[in-house]
């Protein structure tokens, strides 16, 4: 078993080394579906505990030998976004577990972030269009240092208000983010496709964004909107496949 823990919560390290042991049992039970996420209080902090899925044999070979676990990706990409000056959850540790030589499953902590997700604040149709321009904003700043989110919707971006009322962004679940030097427009593009289900909320924030980039508004609308469609179309035939086939999602 691989266990690293970072520097700052090496006191956690006893709370961290059992979790394999104790994570059925103990600890406040906040999402469970394909991962399982449960919260812990440890040493006066508020922990968040999150369970990956096992992988299947495919998977379980590749995160032995050729890449990254989900869990070491979620430790490594926090540190790594709070470096390029964005928020997200304080990594604590990452544990990796084996059977018969090959990855078996992974636990990632953080310390909990309570902040209300944006899907809360931006669901209603005639959206408010102050926060809805601040994240186009933000988001124009995550492209241009390189951050490619690998499951951008408004339920992983978390918000908060300052003192002066403008609203501040807290990433979550970013362990299939990619870091480049400089991504494409048609890359950055792409990655605003799922952000939202509302289409008139993904046109504003496209459109706004666009603005920002000095790119064609409705040029870029609809491109976004064609990547969702492709995307769309793809998951469906998945889906279907999958249920022909007797296997579950």
């Amino acid at each position: 078993m691989k266990i690293v823990i970072h520097p700052e919560f090496v006191d956690a390290a006893g709370f961290i080394k059992q979790l394999p042991q104790s994570f059925e049992q103990e600890g406040e039970l906040l999402y469970d579906s394909r991962n399982k996420v449960k919260r812990y209080r440890v040493n006066d902090k508020d922990m968040v505990v999150k369970r990956y899925k096992q992988p299947n044999i495919v998977q379980r070979i590749a995160y032995t030998f050729f890449k990254k676990s989900k869990t070491e990706r979620a430790y490594l990409f926090a540190g790594m976004l709070r470096e390029k000056g964005f928020s997200t959850p304080h990594e604590v540790a990452y544990i990796e577990r084996k059977k018969n030589g090959l990855f078996l499953d992974g636990y990632f902590v953080s310390l909990n972030c309570s902040y209300p997700p944006l899907s809360e604040l931006l669901r209603k149709h005639d959206f408010d269009r102050h926060p809805a321009d601040e994240l186009a904003a933000y988001m124009v700043e995550l492209h241009k240092k390189g951050v490619l989110h690998g499951d951008l919707n408004l339920t992983n971006i978390l918000y908060h208000t300052d003192q002066e009322g403008r609203y501040q962004f807290t990433l979550i679940d970013t362990n299939r983010s990619k870091f480049k030097p400089a991504p494409t427009r048609q890359e950055c593009l792409e990655n605003l496709k799922r952000l939202t289900h509302s289409k008139a909320l993904l046109r504003y924030i496209v459109m706004q964004y666009a603005t920002l980039r000095g790119w064609n508004p409705r040029e870029c609308a609809f491109i976004v909107f064609r990547y969702l469609l492709h995307f769309e179309q793809k998951r469906k035939r998945k889906r279907k496949l999958q249920s022909w086939i007797g296997i579950k999602k």
